[in-house]
């Protein structure tokens, strides 16, 4: 590996760890409302109404707390239980949102987990892998391809190398 990869990964990664994580999460909640938006409308997601789901992405420090009210996904507050979490890698989840990896995939490679309530966990991936193709605009998903090859390529071998992925199955 070059020299330049730390840096190149550094220069992707580090605008995502100076940013609160309520700034994560708020974005990330008006990115799943919108995408979801026919799912949230036709009640497909009820079985998330008042559940605490946390996504950790391990290498970045971030975690996301999410909550489903009823005007869709919103942050949750920091004193609520997390009911059930996905933990991963930021290249997991990459290539999880481009399509690149099924969850199964992922999970049985130990490189996905699902923590706490795994019934509502495995509910949850089960819908989201019915959902197939959520219809990102074709400039968002060329965008989302090239970022995943890029830090795939770049900070994959710098943060975690696949031969010593710690165990990340459901606990």
């Amino acid at each position: 590996m070059s020299m330049i990869a730390p840096s190149l990964c550094n220069l992707l990664t580090r605008p995502l760890r100076w940013l609160p994580q309520g700034v994560h999460a708020g974005g990330l909640s008006l990115m799943l409302n919108h995408l979801l938006a026919h799912a949230l409308t036709q009640g497909d997601l009820d079985f998330l109404r008042d559940k605490v789901i946390a996504i950790e992405v391990i290498d970045l420090g971030i975690l996301y707390r999410l909550q489903l009210g009823v005007d869709g996904f919103k942050t949750a507050s920091g004193s609520r239980e997390v009911d059930v979490r996905f933990s991963g890698y930021a290249h997991t989840f990459l290539v999880l949102a481009s399509q690149r990896e099924d969850a199964d995939s992922l999970f049985f490679q130990r490189l996905l987990r699902i923590e706490g309530d795994t019934a509502t966990g495995l509910h949850l991936k089960n819908f989201l892998d019915a959902l197939g193709d959520l219809s990102l605009p074709r400039p968002a998903r060329e965008a989302l391809a090239r970022f995943t090859e890029l830090y795939g390529r770049h900070c994959v071998a710098v943060d975690r190398p696949r031969e010593s992925s710690p165990d990340l199955s459901v606990r």
